[in-house]
């Protein structure tokens, strides 16, 4: 198939594989700025929990793709993450902000496999690695365009509104 082909049959598995992966680029890179900011102690406390909660996640609802399937999946995962930075967003205790990091990184941990699945059913069998290789594309786009669209809202409107724009964003997703 040529690449307009496999964009076309993946972009909105791809569209919503962005919109999930902006929750988890904004923590990767503003959760230590967002700690300093609020005047909180141990910003790695919230990466870790973040990275934890992911694998743990993929660990324990491995099956959860063949059983329930990837859009329903996704849709679930997509609702936690965006929960997660909902909470981030309106924590006025580190407490709370290690909590939601851990809701967004067990969210976003099924979203990429659960669409990644949807997307590849689209195509021939002889086409799946590519429309993988198209599929992952949107999150490289996401991860380029989340840092400055961040910094940018951060400027305007302070470092709490990223959390708000990559829950609404997860809600896009939906």
């Amino acid at each position: 198939m040529s690449f307009t082909q496999l964009l076309r049959r993946v972009f909105l598995h791809g569209v919503g594989l962005a919109f999930g992966t902006i929750g988890f680029a904004l923590i990767a890179a503003f959760t230590t700025l967002y700690y300093a900011h609020q005047a909180w102690d141990h910003p790695s406390y919230a990466l870790i929990l973040f990275g934890s909660s992911f694998v743990l996640a993929r660990l324990l609802f491995n099956g959860s793709i063949t059983r329930w399937g990837g859009l329903m999946v996704a849709a679930v995962s997509l609702a936690i993450e965006s929960t997660g930075l909902a909470i981030l967003w309106l924590a006025p205790t580190p407490d709370l902000a290690l909590l939601g990091a851990a809701l967004s990184g067990a969210g976003f941990a099924l979203v990429f496999p659960a669409l990644g699945v949807e997307a590849v059913r689209t195509v021939r069998p002889q086409d799946r690695g590519s429309a993988l290789g198209v599929y992952t594309a949107f999150l490289d786009l996401a991860m380029g365009i989340t840092g400055p669209t961040a910094g940018y809202v951060i400027g305007i409107f302070g470092y709490s509104a990223i959390f708000l724009l990559g829950s609404v964003t997860a809600i896009c997703g939906l």
